[in-house]
Protein backbone atom coordinates (compact mmCIF):
# COMPACT_ATOMS: atom_id res chain seq x y z
CA UNK A 1 0.00 0.00 0.00
CA UNK A 2 1.56 3.34 -0.87
CA UNK A 3 1.14 6.45 1.12
CA UNK A 4 -0.21 9.92 -0.60
CA UNK A 5 -0.38 12.39 1.19
CA UNK A 6 -2.91 15.02 1.52
CA UNK A 7 -1.94 17.78 -0.46
CA UNK A 8 -5.02 20.10 0.34
CA UNK A 9 -4.35 19.94 4.32
CA UNK A 10 -0.58 20.64 3.71
CA UNK A 11 -2.10 23.64 1.98
CA UNK A 12 -4.40 25.06 4.07
CA UNK A 13 -1.51 24.68 7.19
CA UNK A 14 0.89 26.48 5.17
CA UNK A 15 -1.99 29.41 4.64
CA UNK A 16 -2.61 29.44 8.30
CA UNK A 17 1.34 29.77 9.15
CA UNK A 18 2.52 32.42 6.36
CA UNK A 19 -1.20 34.75 6.87
CA UNK A 20 -1.16 38.02 7.02
CA UNK A 21 -3.01 37.16 10.67
CA UNK A 22 0.15 35.95 11.80
CA UNK A 23 1.30 39.95 11.79
CA UNK A 24 -1.45 42.00 12.33
CA UNK A 25 -3.61 41.31 15.00
CA UNK A 26 -6.75 42.01 16.03
CA UNK A 27 -7.89 45.96 15.59
CA UNK A 28 -9.66 47.24 18.99
CA UNK A 29 -10.24 50.28 20.45
CA UNK A 30 -8.98 53.07 23.13
CA UNK A 31 -10.74 56.06 23.79
CA UNK A 32 -11.23 57.97 20.39
CA UNK A 33 -7.96 55.78 18.68
CA UNK A 34 -7.88 52.33 16.61
CA UNK A 35 -5.02 50.47 17.76
CA UNK A 36 -4.13 47.56 15.39
CA UNK A 37 -1.05 45.32 17.21
CA UNK A 38 1.93 44.05 14.49
CA UNK A 39 4.30 41.44 14.94
CA UNK A 40 7.72 40.38 13.20
CA UNK A 41 7.64 36.62 12.64
CA UNK A 42 9.93 34.58 11.10
CA UNK A 43 8.65 31.35 9.41
CA UNK A 44 10.28 28.56 8.56
CA UNK A 45 9.21 24.71 6.66
CA UNK A 46 10.64 21.70 5.59
CA UNK A 47 9.67 18.41 4.50
CA UNK A 48 11.14 15.18 3.35
CA UNK A 49 10.66 11.73 1.37
CA UNK A 50 12.01 8.21 1.46
CA UNK A 51 11.91 5.96 -0.83
CA UNK A 52 11.85 1.40 -1.08
CA UNK A 53 12.75 -1.30 -3.25
CA UNK A 54 9.74 -3.40 -4.96
CA UNK A 55 10.79 -7.28 -5.31
CA UNK A 56 8.75 -9.52 -6.66
CA UNK A 57 9.55 -12.00 -4.20
CA UNK A 58 9.20 -10.36 -1.14
CA UNK A 59 7.31 -7.34 -2.01
CA UNK A 60 7.53 -3.78 -1.24
CA UNK A 61 9.97 -2.12 1.53
CA UNK A 62 10.53 1.29 2.97
CA UNK A 63 8.72 4.61 2.45
CA UNK A 64 7.77 7.62 4.70
CA UNK A 65 7.79 11.11 4.59
CA UNK A 66 6.83 13.96 6.02
CA UNK A 67 6.63 17.97 6.40
CA UNK A 68 7.21 20.18 9.36
CA UNK A 69 6.35 24.15 10.20
CA UNK A 70 7.85 26.42 12.47
CA UNK A 71 7.17 30.17 13.41
CA UNK A 72 8.41 32.49 16.03
CA UNK A 73 7.16 35.64 16.80
CA UNK A 74 7.59 38.89 18.95
CA UNK A 75 5.88 42.29 19.40
CA UNK A 76 7.12 45.03 16.81
CA UNK A 77 4.60 47.78 18.41
CA UNK A 78 1.33 49.47 16.99
CA UNK A 79 -0.33 51.06 14.55
CA UNK A 80 -2.85 54.38 16.41
CA UNK A 81 -4.91 55.34 13.69
CA UNK A 82 -6.59 58.80 15.16
CA UNK A 83 -8.33 62.10 13.31
CA UNK A 84 -5.21 63.14 12.65
CA UNK A 85 -4.07 60.04 10.71
CA UNK A 86 -1.83 57.31 11.60
CA UNK A 87 1.10 57.01 14.39
CA UNK A 88 3.91 54.06 14.92
CA UNK A 89 4.48 53.24 17.99
CA UNK A 90 7.37 50.60 18.31
CA UNK A 91 7.52 47.60 21.06
CA UNK A 92 10.16 48.34 23.69
CA UNK A 93 12.13 45.00 24.34
CA UNK A 94 13.93 45.78 27.55
CA UNK A 95 15.79 41.37 27.54
CA UNK A 96 17.50 43.37 24.58
CA UNK A 97 18.65 46.67 25.58
CA UNK A 98 19.86 45.30 29.31
CA UNK A 99 21.95 42.30 27.35
CA UNK A 100 23.13 44.76 25.30
CA UNK A 101 24.01 46.90 27.99
CA UNK A 102 25.79 44.15 29.86
CA UNK A 103 27.80 43.26 26.27
CA UNK A 104 29.28 46.73 26.55
CA UNK A 105 30.29 46.53 29.86
CA UNK A 106 31.84 42.92 29.57
CA UNK A 107 33.70 44.74 26.66
CA UNK A 108 35.10 47.57 27.86
CA UNK A 109 36.52 45.57 31.42
CA UNK A 110 38.28 43.38 29.19
CA UNK A 111 39.77 46.36 26.97
CA UNK A 112 40.05 48.39 30.25
CA UNK A 113 42.90 44.94 32.07
CA UNK A 114 44.10 44.09 28.76
CA UNK A 115 45.40 48.14 28.53
CA UNK A 116 46.28 47.60 32.31
CA UNK A 117 47.94 44.41 31.97
CA UNK A 118 50.39 45.59 28.99
CA UNK A 119 50.87 48.73 30.25
CA UNK A 120 52.91 46.95 33.62
CA UNK A 121 54.93 45.12 30.88
CA UNK A 122 56.13 47.78 29.40
CA UNK A 123 57.02 48.84 32.76
CA UNK A 124 59.17 46.05 33.82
Amino acid sequence: MRYVPDLTRIIDAAAEQFGVRQVFGEAYERGEKLVIPVARIWNGAGGGGGGGTESQKEGSEGGGGGVGFSRRGEPAGVFEVDDDGARWVPAVNVGRIVLGGQIAVVAVAVAVCWAVSRRRSDQE
